[in-house]
């Protein structure tokens, strides 16, 4: 892996933590991974705090948060409003064409 700016490690860190999500990931862990800094780790993982996307479980392990895992909640509903939304436009395009 080539180094990566600090927004390139902030989509490393999500694929990383997705794909150990059970056990979680300690800022080292993280840093070996990404091979960075823990430096640049601390200050990454301040920024998903701040926006509640992670939670440290037991032995200071990361993992993301319920509120990461909405989103792709809040995805789907807009996809089953837009789906409502056309077929509420073809009923009525429907019952106007007769």
């Amino acid at each position: 892996m080539e180094k990566l700016n600090s927004q390139e490690r902030i989509f490393e860190i999500i694929r990383q933590l997705c794909d150990n999500h059970v056990s979680g990931l300690t800022n080292k862990e993280l840093a070996v991974c990404l091979k960075t800094s823990e430096a640049n780790i601390c200050r990454d993982i301040a920024l998903f705090k701040s926006n509640d996307w992670i939670v440290q479980g037991s032995g200071s392990r990361w993992r993301l948060s319920p509120t990461f895992g909405g989103i792709a909640g809040r995805v789907m509903r807009s996809y089953q409003e837009a789906k409502l939304r056309l077929t509420e436009e073809e009923a009525r395009y429907a019952a106007e064409m007769q």
